[in-house]
């Protein structure tokens, strides 16, 4: 309890000055907080906050989420106390009120009556607009409770009554879990999939037991069962996965989607099955047969594709032609549908992240992997995390050089303090503030807006990370150079850049006069900024912000103007052009599109905040400089940490094949030269010889030092 009451005064102390600081109420401030958390473990995808009570009417909802792969609307709710040293209890009579609140919300979304009545500029309207919209496709709905309250232990089962007749299910995230969830090192909620409870039957066949704690099995996965499962926990199951479900236009997922209206009793056969791993199972015999009671953290590395498929066919609400008549997806019966499995048991975490990452990588192949796929274990990642520790910024205004944090697994930050004294704590702060802090999907967000595209930002925080990783894992792989020092000092610029818009827009008269649409306005008005600067052959002076460490108040009143501009575009519907949405409007190619077409006034801008076209070559030359002096400083730090031993073993591996005065045979007795006696080899060689020792390695030289 008093580690929990601990993290509870950590989140109420994190909520008040959050709260202070951005001039909002607590309740908020905790909202956003649980809200990143969340989606940054891909729980929620895409968390509006609107909040909307009416106690008359017994309505309440404080924001929302739309999961697109899933079909799933989440209206969420904040129960916050806001009270210091004290852990209350979130009780069964409590959840069912709530509950009660949040139903009556939904249906007044589609109450058109309803609608009509709300202000213009109320928060309400707009959720209840958007979560009207996402009714229509929507299969779930989940309501959602955030709290720092802790749940009681007399509520043994949560249970909802269906919403507008759709499949309804309720989640808290009480203080427990939330702390659970916070200090996992970036490893998602553990969870059980208890396969009694779900009626199911797992019949497997144990196939050996390996070293480390790994044992193996082969299954028959029954349809039915695996609908269940994926009903249950969605995404979770695929966090493994290197890919999220395709949909059905990839030519595989067509595939078994017809195979499985027309052909179910053969998907068995025409399948490649599913691989699946869990931390630790629960079996018992029946009739002398193994049978799979419980699994823990179940993980499909392989096979997401068919999991999505065999859950959403029969939801279609589709037709296929066939030859004697037309097919319903609806009319899919899963009972007659079975897939292979074959299961891993892994106790040690460590053995199972290599595993599931081996088996992710090399073992699918119904549609072709991407390497953009793989952007959360990408050397990009640990590229921008090692230069964050290493890299010292500018004093700026304030006197005092501080660093940026990159959280590349989630959690690192909160971790690190909690393994450090009370005084250490102070230094690490020091050196690492808590406001500069940013994530995977923060970077994204940042990155992806400075590349104009605002629309992909809008689409989620999970969905954009994957798509930037579609282009820049591409261009690291092509060249890593174009990644160093300097890349990673303009991405600190372009997110105090974007921090500077999101502070200062919500704060200005004309946002406290009508809010909402914050997150849309801001990437937009960045994004149209850069965009009309560069068609004047401009652009914004990242190396002045960087150097400053801040944005100039020129700029930043310039930003706020056009913010006002921006967001009045976005809720004008004749410049939507017939996307009611505005939230929608703001995701499409469409509304992108349609703000590049407008022309802004950018003769209030300062000079000093620009670079014009001259400025930008001039710019770009030193920053090619610095790139090939940082590549050089790199590959000499490269060669320095490799012992003289192992460049002499590595000459003689090349000796018996190239002569004295080859390369190969040189360069590394001139690395054994730099070691011994100081003397550093060219530029040139310095790079051949990192090429000498990887290639050595392919060609099967190896050396225990």
């Amino acid at each position: 309890m008093d580690d929990l009451l601990a993290y509870k005064n950590e989140l109420y102390s994190i909520s008040n000055n959050d709260a202070d600081k951005n001039e909002i109420f607590p309740e908020e401030s905790f909202f956003e907080h649980v809200s990143e958390l969340l989606s940054e473990a891909g729980i929620l995808d895409d968390v509006q906050y609107c909040p909307y009570r009416n106690t008359r009417k017994g309505m309440r909802l404080d924001g929302y989420s739309w999961n697109a792969l899933e079909k799933t609307i989440c209206g969420i709710v904040v129960n916050f106390t806001n009270e210091v040293d004290l852990i209350d209890t979130l009780t069964n009579t409590q959840i069912k009120d709530i509950s009660r609140r949040v139903t009556k919300f939904f249906e007044g979304s589609v109450d058109k009556t309803f609608i009509s009545n709300l202000e213009v500029t109320d928060p309400g309207k707009m959720a209840a607009d958007e979560i009207s919209h996402y009714l229509e496709d929507a299969i779930k709905i989940r309501v959602v409770i955030f709290t720092d309250q802790q749940l009681s232990t007399r509520v043994k089962k949560l249970s909802i009554e269906e919403i507008l007749e759709k499949d309804t299910s309720i989640e808290i995230w009480d203080i427990e879990r939330l702390k659970e969830l916070s200090q996992s090192d970036g490893d998602s909620e553990e969870f059980t999939v208890d396969i009694k409870a779900l009626k199911g039957e797992l019949k497997v066949l144990p196939a050996n037991d390996l070293e480390n704690g790994v044992s193996t099995y082969l299954g028959i996965m029954p349809g039915t069962l695996l609908s269940d499962i994926y009903d249950e926990f969605g995404q979770r199951l695929l966090e493994s996965n290197v890919r999220t479900f395709l949909d059905f236009r990839a030519g595989t997922n067509k595939g078994m989607r017809k195979s499985l209206l027309t052909e179910p009793e053969r998907f068995f056969a025409y399948n490649n099955g599913l691989t699946v791993t869990a931390t630790a199972i629960k079996t018992e015999i029946v009739n002398g047969q193994t049978v799979v009671t419980e699994l823990e953290n179940m993980q499909i590395v392989n096979g997401g594709q068919t999991t999505a498929s065999i859950y959403f066919s029969p939801r279609d609400k589709g037709k296929l032609k066939g030859e004697d008549r037309e097919y319903s997806y609806s009319e899919i019966d899963l009972s007659k549908v079975f897939v292979q499995m074959k299961l891993t048991v892994v106790g040690e975490k460590e053995t199972a992240d290599i595993l599931k990452s081996n088996i992710a990588t090399f073992a699918n192949s119904q549609n072709s992997i991407q390497q953009s796929d793989l952007v959360s274990n990408h050397p990009f990642h640990t590229n921008i995390e090692t230069r964050s520790r290493k890299q010292l910024m500018p004093a700026g205004e304030t006197g005092f050089p501080t660093k940026w944090f990159y959280e590349r697994a989630r959690g690192q930050y909160s971790t690190q303090l909690r393994a450090m004294s009370t005084s250490r704590q102070n230094k690490f702060i020091a050196e690492y503030p808590k406001n500069q802090v940013f994530t995977k999907t923060d970077m994204a967000k940042y990155e992806n807006t400075w590349r104009m595209r605002p629309n992909e930002v809008k689409r989620g925080a999970q969905a954009n990370l994957k798509l930037l990783g579609q282009s820049i894992l591409k261009e690291f792989e092509k060249n890593e150079d174009e990644f160093g020092a300097v890349f990673f000092n303009d991405l600190v610029a372009k997110m105090i850049l974007f921090r500077a818009a999101d502070y200062a827009i919500p704060r200005s008269e004309w946002y406290k006069a009508e809010k909402g649409l914050k997150a849309e306005v801001v990437t937009y008005t960045l994004a149209l900024l850069r965009y009309s600067l560069k068609k004047h052959n401009m652009d914004i002076n990242l190396d002045r912000i960087y150097k400053k460490q801040e944005v100039s108040k020129s700029l930043t009143d310039y930003i706020v103007e056009l913010g006002n501009f921006v967001r009045n575009k976005i809720t004008d519907p004749s410049f939507r052009s017939g996307i009611a949405n505005p939230s929608e409007f703001c995701k499409s190619e469409k509304g992108w599109v349609k703000f590049q077409a407008l022309e802004i006034d950018l003769k209030n801008l300062d000079p000093q905040d620009l670079l014009t076209n001259n400025q930008l070559v001039e710019v770009n030359e030193k920053k090619n400089k610095l790139k090939s002096t940082s590549k050089t400083i790199n590959d000499l730090e490269y060669v320095m940490n490799i012992s003289a031993k192992e460049w002499t073993l590595l000459s003689e591996f090349h000796s018996d094949t190239y002569p004295p005065f080859h390369q190969n045979v040189e360069i590394p007795m001139k690395c054994v030269s730099l070691l011994q006696y100081g003397k550093v080899p060219s530029d040139k060689q310095l790079k051949v010889a990192v090429k000498i020792r990887d290639k050595a390695y392919e060609e099967g030289f190896d050396f225990v030092g």
